[in-house]
Formats: C-alpha cells, sequence, structure tokens
C-alpha cells in the first residue's frame, strides 16, 4: 500500500496514484457510477468509482465505515470538496459502523444538545466540532510562543493540594490515602512560589476545578486555564500589558493559520490593536448612567448584564471588542490580591485587580499580588483564614519577594467568545458540569 496522503494535499498530488483513508460521510450511487465523501483530519475528499467490481463493495459501505482508497487523483474546479477527487481502483474496509448512528453528523436532521453529549466521540467527528478544536489548539500555541519570547518558563504544578488558593469555598475534596485533600482551584498559590524561587517568570497550561453550583451556558467545573506570573513588575498595569500582548498574538496566530477553520464557523476576526482601553471601577456608575442603567453598588461584582454593557460601551467610545476593568472592590478578590492606596481610594475599598471583558464576557482574571509578608498574613486574617493552614505558601513571602502579578484566561470561555458558540461546553472536549461526569 502507498504512503497515505490528506484530503488537504491531494492537489499536489494531481495525475499522480495516491492512498487516502478516513471515515465515509456519504455515499451515492448513480448506476454504473459510484461517489465516496470520505473525511480525514484535515477535511474531506471525494472519490468516483467506475470499476464493477469496486461498485459492488460500494453497495456494502455505510456512514462512518473506516476505509483506506487508493486511485489517481483528478483536479475539477467543479468538485465541491477541494475541486479535487479521487479516481479508486481499490477499496480496504477496515471496520464497519454500526447502521443506527445516535448523532447525525452530517448536521441534516439534528440531534439534541444533551444526546450530543452523551455520544460526544462521534459528536467531535462534526466538521465544526473539528474547527473549533484546532482553532483552541492555535490558541494555546500563540499563548506559549508569546510567553516564552518574553523569557517565560512553562511550569506544571501540583492538582491535589493540601488547601485551597481561594479558602475552603468551591473546592472538591478527595480522598489522599489517610487525609482529605483537594482538586486545584488554580495553580496561583505555585505560580508566586516559583517566582519567588528564582525562575521570575513563569506560565502554565493547565485544568482547574471549581465546585461551584452553576448552571450556566458561561460556566465549567472543570476547564483548562492559561496561566502566568513574573516578578518585578511596577503595578498591574506590567501585568495588563502583557495579557494584551498574548491576547494580540493568540487572534494574529488563528487568523493567519486558521483561515478554513474559520470558516467552516462563519467567524470573521479581527486582531485587536493594542493598547486595549480600561475602566476604572469607580467610573462604572457613571458610565451606566450615561447608558440609561443603574449600577447601585460599588462594592458588588459585575453582573453578565452588567458586563455587557461595558463591552458595548468600548465598542462604541474606543471600538474595541476588548476592555479592561481595573481596581476591583477588595472583598471581591483573593486576599492575595495588592490593595489599591493611591488617592482617592486609599480606604483599602479597592485592588490592583483587573478583568478582561470580551463581547460581553469575563475572560481573564489578574491583578498585583501582595508581596510583603506582614501584609498577606494581615490579608488572609481579614477574610477569615486560618494563617497556619497556609504556611507553605507564606514561606517564600518571609524570605523575600519581589513584587509581582499574574492573571488567569479561560480558554474555553476565550473559544465560546472568539466563535460565538451558544454554550461553553462547545469548547470542552468532554465537559465536566454539575449535571455530567461522563464520557
Amino acid at each position: 500500500m502507498q504512503q497515505r496522503v490528506l484530503s488537504s494535499d491531494l492537489l499536489l498530488h494531481e495525475g499522480k496514484p495516491v492512498a487516502c483513508a478516513g471515515w465515509v460521510r456519504s455515499v451515492r450511487d448513480v448506476g454504473k457510477l459510484a461517489f465516496l465523501i470520505v473525511a480525514d483530519r484535515r477535511g474531506k475528499f471525494q472519490a468516483v468509482v467506475k470499476d464493477t467490481k469496486l461498485l459492488e463493495q460500494v453497495k456494502q459501505l455505510g456512514l462512518e465505515d473506516v476505509v483506506t482508497l487508493e486511485g489517481k487523483v483528478r483536479s475539477d474546479a467543479k468538485i465541491k470538496d477541494g475541486g479535487v477527487e479521487i479516481e479508486a481502483t481499490s477499496i480496504t474496509v477496515h471496520s464497519f459502523a454500526d447502521r443506527k448512528l445516535p448523532v447525525d453528523i452530517a448536521g441534516k436532521t439534528g440531534t439534541s444538545f444533551e444526546a450530543r453529549f452523551d455520544h460526544r466521540v462521534l459528536d467531535l467527528r462534526r466538521e465544526k466540532q473539528q474547527a473549533i478544536f484546532r482553532i483552541q489548539h492555535t490558541i494555546c500555541s500563540a499563548f506559549r510562543e508569546y510567553l516564552g519570547k518574553e523569557g517565560f518558563l512553562e511550569i506544571h504544578t501540583p492538582k491535589i493540594i493540601a488547601t485551597g488558593t481561594e479558602g475552603g469555598a468551591n473546592l472538591f475534596p478527595v480522598i489522599y490515602f489517610d487525609k482529605e485533600a483537594f482538586l486545584a482551584q488554580s495553580p496561583q498559590f505555585y505560580k508566586q512560589m516559583l517566582v519567588g524561587s528564582g525562575f521570575e517568570r513563569v506560565f502554565e497550561v493547565a485544568p482547574v476545578y471549581r465546585a461551584e453550583e452553576h448552571d450556566t451556558p458561561f460556566h465549567l467545573n472543570e476547564y483548562v486555564s492559561l496561566d502566568f506570573e513574573f516578578g518585578f513588575i511596577q503595578d498591574e498595569l506590567d501585568v495588563m500589558a502583557h495579557t494584551a500582548g498574548a491576547v494580540q498574538n493568540i487572534f494574529r496566530r488563528v487568523v493567519a493559520e486558521n483561515a478554513r477553520d474559520l470558516h467552516t464557523m462563519g467567524v470573521a476576526l479581527s486582531v485587536p490593536k493594542l493598547p486595549i482601553p480600561v475602566i476604572d471601577y469607580w467610573d462604572i456608575p457613571k458610565i451606566m448612567e450615561s447608558r440609561g442603567k443603574h449600577f447601585p453598588d460599588l462594592l458588588a461584582d459585575l453582573s453578565r448584564e452588567d458586563e455587557e454593557d461595558l463591552c458595548s460601551y468600548a465598542k462604541e467610545k474606543w471600538g474595541s471588542e476588548f476592555v479592561f476593568v481595573n481596581h476591583y472592590p477588595a472583598q471581591k478578590r483573593p486576599a492575595y490580591t495588592m490593595p489599591y492606596s493611591q488617592k482617592p481610594h486609599e480606604d483599602g475599598k479597592y485592588t490592583r485587580g483587573f478583568d478582561l471583558l470580551y463581547n460581553g464576557l469575563e475572560i481573564v482574571t489578574g491583578g498585583q499580588r501582595v508581596h510583603q509578608y506582614e501584609l498577606l498574613k494581615e490579608k488572609f486574617a481579614q477574610k477569615g483564614y486560618r494563617i497556619d493552614d497556609f504556611d507553605f505558601y507564606f514561606e517564600v513571602f518571609k524570605y523575600g519577594m519581589p513584587p509581582h502579578g499574574g492573571q488567569a484566561i479561560g480558554l474555553e470561555r476565550l473559544t465560546m467568545k472568539m466563535l460565538g458558540l451558544s454554550n461553553v461546553r462547545e469548547a470542552a472536549f468532554f465537559p465536566r458540569d454539575k449535571k455530567r461526569l461522563a464520557p
């Protein structure tokens, strides 16, 4: 058997014999001819069958059978799938699929949302689903590329931990031999500890776990977080600059490398211009008032409607799909967030913590962290945490810690908003939410 050629490379082999393989997506018998559409990891290709013996073999084929076809490549601009087809000279069937498919992969009759996730492996064979995760691959690659060029080291931190990064709330307990442990909410403590260990600049792409009771299109209980942390900063503006740089590189790479996937999704992306505009939290009431809305509590968290309104404001005022909201209230930020201490807001109500909103949804949380040992312990005590539970974390601060900060991007949320998906579960291979633990 000849070496396999993928659908995307067939035009390079015009007039030559090739072997192509994949899953059968359609079979059309027109008497003395038959046409097959076969999908592989790069797309689809068409094969025409003329040989009498092969025509009998084609009659036994059905959707999702796995085959290898050998034949000669012929180009024709009229052919829908790639402008090229194979005139088959042999067909090898590797496996037959059950004829009762639980998911409509072709998308002609539709399958219920939950049924698609019940049979996720089949659902992931659909063209749009494949496009989503090729784009997501580029997102992660571009994040790594940007930080690598900026001198960051990729790290891998524990996902079984003794205590939560944000206290005892929203933790999944696990049995760890004779002790209780938890799944990590974030690599936050370890990022900071490694900055203080002398690595200075670190990042991680890894799953995190939140035992939240949400049942919305925007939440997952296990998701992938794109984290970085770095030392010797001036303030949170340095973190925001690197966040913007990473996001811009992500969009630049996706636009350059995933044009076909974006076309499949019906999405036209533009690369964000820098700098990304910034809104201070205490300015939100007057912004909302200008839009005929009301924001009554300056110490409240932003609702989904608030995020949508602020993104609309940024789009109208600056022409930006992105906007930073800086100086979040201290009561809405973890204990390690650096307090904001410049007039007129030196009363400790606000922090050097920010979110990045994109098209009406928060996709990034970050900020400057407290690096002073005594202040950090004080902030944890104010939040009601048992100081002794965090000795392993406080140690690095006791022995010299630089000013530092970092952020976390929710991969699935970014993918969701980038591609206009209706539910964040569409952006997870095998989503975990309040109701789903399988497959």
